[in-house]
């Protein structure tokens, strides 16, 4: 995840909202702006007229996604406070996990990553290996209760222990800078309508898990004066993925604005203005879906647009559908690629192989025996 010149050189927050130079922290982590692009033969067999995906897959020269885009505000709000450890967590193939411990290799930071379990999937190894590799603290345990616990205890057990504090980054990296980095892709887009890179969407989906990408992509719409309907698709269980979160961290997010700049004046959101779909999520997180798998089948026939199982591919299931109904006719959307598209061949030619993982992370590798 190296720096690159291509990168822009300051967020476009700070140029829209000068007050926030200098009041809120950041640092270039990733590739931006991303790639917007007409998807022409999903047109023609969906029978649609408009349709275009942001290439958040290509965020990042070593790791895309769109977790680089909250990274560029949550790592650099660390190292504000002098923190050089970071304490997040995830399911145990969690990408925000692998790219929180990328980033912070690249910035000479360590990173503890506590994970719960889920359904084996082949990334999930991919990506277990690729934090081991990177020098990750592999924390295991079989619960999220037990997890919050692990969390105070690594927590303190730094703190006491080596005399320094960690930053604890929640799941997804949904902090309030970290959904800043939505909030920046909202102004992205903006900022590509103005230039006629695409037409103003009447639609924007993106998948909800954490829930940090789309709170930050409504209040970055409202803030950049754009008419578009985010629209979320649910890929976690509703009680914690729902619209009163969404709009709850949309909320703390803008007051964490307006604290740095009372000159933003845009009023708070109410639940009922967040759009999304839940009727997508299936069996549980990261357990594929027949619709999901036909989404990713048909995305990479048409488009050569790699998704996954867990999060892109049900949300473009969501999106195909939506898009063919009779209301939709004439409609301009734009699906976010919120996936990495960037090979980890690299990192996992260098791994020994599972040997190296603590004894319960092993067990997931048991069908490979």
């Amino acid at each position: 995840m190296n720096n690159n010149t291509q990168s822009i050189a300051r967020p476009l927050l700070f140029k829209e909202f000068p007050g926030l130079s200098g009041k809120i922290n950041w640092l270039s982590l990733g590739l931006f702006p991303t790639p917007v692009q007409r998807m022409e033969n999903m047109e023609k067999e969906l029978n649609c007229d408009s349709l275009f995906i942001k290439r958040d897959d290509l965020s990042g020269d070593e790791y895309g996604g769109n977790k680089i885009r909250k990274l560029e505000f949550a790592v650099a709000d660390a190292q504000a406070h002098g923190r050089d450890h970071i304490i997040t967590m995830g399911a145990l193939g969690s990408n925000h996990v692998l790219a929180t411990t990328m980033a912070c290799c690249s910035q000479s930071m360590s990173t503890t990553g506590i994970f719960v379990p889920q359904p084996v999937q082949e990334y999930l190894k991919t990506n277990i290996l690729c934090n081991c590799m990177q020098g990750c603290d592999i924390r295991y345990v079989k619960s999220t209760p037990a997890a919050l616990l692990k969390i105070l205890s690594t927590y303190f057990g730094i703190w006491l222990k080596e005399g320094r504090r960690p930053y604890f980054l929640p799941p997804g990296g949904s902090n309030r800078p970290g959904i800043l980095g939505y909030v920046e892709a909202a102004l992205e887009i903006a900022m590509q309508v103005k230039n006629e890179e695409l037409p103003e969407p009447e639609f924007i989906f993106v998948p909800v898990g954490s829930g940090g990408s789309l709170a930050g992509l409504v209040l970055g719409l409202r803030l950049a004066g754009l008419m578009s309907t985010a629209v979320g698709v649910r890929v976690f269980d509703k009680t914690t993925a729902n619209e009163k979160v969404i709009a709850f961290l949309a909320n703390r997010t803008l007051s964490y604005l307006k604290k740095r700049d009372p000159e933003i004046r845009v009023g708070r959101l109410a639940a009922d203005e967040i759009y999304m779909i839940h009727d997508y999520f299936g069996k549980g997180y990261a357990h594929y879906t027949p619709e999901g798998i036909r989404a990713i089948e048909k995305a990479e026939e048409l488009e050569g647009i790699i998704l996954e199982g867990t999060y892109t591919g049900k949300a473009m299931a969501a999106f195909m559908d939506f898009m063919q109904m009779p209301a939709r006719s004439g409609k301009t959307a734009l699906f976010i690629n919120t996936y990495n598209s960037r090979p980890l061949d690299h990192l996992l030619e260098q791994c020994p192989g599972p040997e190296v993982l603590p004894a319960e992370v092993k067990d997931y590798f048991q069908d490979q025996n």
